[in-house]
């Protein structure tokens, strides 16, 4: 790459070392800073066991969990913990991973575990990752993740729980000025206490109003959080439903499609003139795209099928042209690939639809 210097006939070698060093150091913080840039988004099946908090191990691959940063806390046995429960999360099963960032065997990727739960929603869900905002920023997943975090730091779990306070003293160095000022203390103290009994004896009525009023209040808000997640549960509900009935007109389409390809005794109606695939079906998604600031309110566990679930929706599907030429085979194994996509879908949208059917039933009764 560079040049090899005369020491001997140059007085000036240092500086060209130098300057090689720098050159090289440069090109390789580049190459370096290309590899690290976003891939095209491609699933893969693998088996993995976690090493960390967010880290997975798959062969020679490390694999870092997308939209989540770990926190160093310098405390062994909660970093062991917090490890045990994400390798609980995978249970030696294999995971489904969506490939972010790749830089050779160093992959950052967003993972669900077999039964379709994002494995960064549940660990921020526990409190044992934060959201890492510059990664999410802008996607479906950034309002989610950042109120899995916000829950969690509201109910004192994982890292939220963790109390980092230092304890501090104090020393008066002559005794005399100490015991001068605890008298006045103590007689502030006492004098500071009557005066606080005295107004509370006398105002004790206003106080049990307040607290009469805020429980009604606290009622009252409760009554309308409860109204408002019956409306949203019954607009994803309704959204899908509708999507299911989108899903099963495609898959009758291309069942009938798939059938005619593997019949052996006819020629495919694509050898005469082409055809076109639509390999998703198209779908909506505009409720839930105004809801996910409020799927809180239905639940940890609902709120992360649902956002697997529309993970998985394109409203504007991806086609793909089938020239007259093309193998039968191939073409046997994209058609096949789409419905074996939307079947997915469709399992997914059953098992929502039931849970919003319990849902909905409570809030009727």
């Amino acid at each position: 790459m560079f040049g090899k210097p005369n020491l001997i006939r140059r007085p000036y070698f240092l500086a060209a070392i130098f300057a090689s060093f720098l050159a090289f150091a440069l090109d390789s913080f580049g190459s370096a800073a290309y590899a690290q840039e976003p891939v095209q988004e491609s699933s893969v099946e693998i088996k993995a066991r976690p090493v960390d908090t967010k880290t997975l191990v798959s062969g020679p691959y490390k694999i870092s969990l997308w939209g989540v940063d770990a926190v160093a806390t310098g405390n062994p046995v909660f970093e062991l913990q917090a490890r045990s429960v994400l390798e609980e999360k995978i249970a030696q099963k294999p995971i489904e991973c969506v490939i972010k960032i790749r830089n050779q065997n160093d992959i950052s990727a967003q993972c669900v575990n077999h039964a379709e739960e994002d494995l960064s929603l549940y660990m921020l869900q526990q409190g044992y990752v934060v959201v890492n905002r510059e990664l999410v920023y802008g996607s479906i997943y950034e309002n989610p993740y950042i109120e899995a975090e916000k829950s969690a730091q509201r109910q004192s779990k994982g890292l939220w729980s963790l109390n980092h306070e230092k304890g501090s003293g104090s020393r008066f160095e002559n005794d005399n000025p100490f015991i001068l000022g605890g008298v006045i203390f103590v007689g502030l103290v006492l004098a500071a206490l009557a005066a606080i009994t005295f107004y509370i004896m006398r105002g004790f009525r206003n106080v049990v109003e307040v607290q009469n009023q805020s429980m009604d209040l606290a009622t009252k808000e409760r009554v309308l959080r409860e109204k408002e997640k019956f409306v949203i549960a019954s607009m994803i509900d309704a959204e899908i439903k509708t999507n299911k009935t989108k899903i099963e007109a495609y898959l009758l389409m291309y069942d009938e499609m798939l059938k005619d390809l593997k019949n052996k005794s006819k020629e495919p109606k694509y050898k005469k003139t082409g055809d076109i695939i639509q390999k998703q079906p198209a779908l909506s998604r505009s409720v839930f795209d105004g809801n996910t600031h409020k799927l809180d309110l239905l639940g940890q566990h609902t709120a992360s099928d649902i956002i697997h679930y529309y993970a998985r929706i394109k409203t504007v599907p991806d086609y793909m042209e089938i020239e007259p030429d093309a193998p039968v085979n191939e073409v046997i194994g994209i058609v096949d690939a789409a419905v074996d996509g939307a079947r997915k879908i469709d399992s997914i949208s059953d098992k929502l639809l039931d849970k919003f059917a319990s849902m909905l039933l409570v809030q009727d009764n």
